[in-house]
């Protein structure tokens, strides 16, 4: 008895925290997900039982499929470029021979990622401005960089600058962790640089760039502080990204029961498109 009971006292304080911090707002979200606003003559609307009518709401709701297509197209977009240019950073940070340049390039790359996300916002959006920007002062031209064309490209920019670093630290971590031998054997067959990059570092950085490209899917689901920090600085539709348009419904709006629904629904989306993501990754490897 005393054996079977040993465990469960080491996992109590997880337990407690996961279902305190986790399982009870997720249940939480749940359970107001069911209830609907509703307006009953001339009083203030109602939280009354609706069931899944949120749930259809949402899948009608052009906008928030709108809203869905851009990160979808985000996705598509901001993740293989930040993941490549990640990459090549850490590929060329493993060929410095110098320790001292290590170090400072290693700094330098992942300093974006110790800027807090809308402390960033602020300074892109400085940069971003039509009439404030250096850039188009240098440039002499008067380039929007918040207009609604390339708008969903400059949140990226924001996002690649970013996050770039801290990806590169990851694969960066992985490369180091390959034997040397490995590379003195390449070496000794009469193996170029080149050949080292295509046939021992990369296919080596698999399980790396997997893990680092769920966390950037997991990540791009969940982007926020970037668009609504823009917001002020321009137009900025409510619906450029799905949590914008949940947040928006939820504090502007009033409604709890439609946002709690939204949130479910992008949740069971990023688990379902991660695990689609990782089933073909594993697919392919096997």
């Amino acid at each position: 008895m005393r054996y079977r009971t040993t465990p469960w006292l080491f996992l109590t304080p997880f337990l407690l925290a996961f279902t305190a911090f986790f399982i009870a707002p997720v249940g939480y979200a749940v359970y107001l997900s069911l209830f609907i606003k509703k307006r009953s003559g001339f009083g203030p609307a109602q939280s009354v039982f609706g069931g899944l009518e949120n749930y259809i709401r949402a899948f009608q709701d052009t906008a928030f499929l709108q809203s869905l297509g851009n990160i979808l197209l985000f996705l598509a977009i901001q993740v293989p470029i930040m993941l490549i240019v990640a990459t090549s950073m850490a590929l060329i940070l493993d060929s410095v021979k110098s320790g001292s340049a290590q170090k400072f390039f290693r700094t330098a790359f992942y300093l974006p990622y110790t800027v807090p996300g809308v402390i960033a916002g602020l300074l892109w959006g400085y940069l971003y401005s039509k009439n404030l920007s250096p850039l188009n002062q240098i440039t002499g031209l008067k380039t929007d960089f918040l207009s609604s064309s390339i708008l969903l490209f400059s949140i990226g920019n924001i996002v690649t600058w970013t996050w770039t670093g801290y990806n590169m630290i990851t694969l960066y971590a992985a490369l180091q962790n390959v034997p040397g031998d490995i590379y003195e054997a390449a070496r000794i067959d009469g193996a170029s640089n080149w050949n080292l990059t295509r046939y021992i570092k990369l296919p080596l950085l698999r399980p790396a760039l997997t893990l680092t490209a769920i966390f950037s899917i997991i990540g791009t689901m969940q982007i926020f502080s970037e668009p609504f920090v823009l917001r002020p600085l321009g137009y900025v539709p409510d619906n450029i990204t799905p949590n914008t348009y949940l947040y928006l419904a939820v504090a502007r709006d009033g409604n709890f029961g439609y946002g709690a629904a939204l949130a479910i629904i992008m949740a069971l989306f990023t688990l379902m498109f991660s695990s689609f993501f990782l089933r073909n990754v594993r697919g392919e490897s096997s």
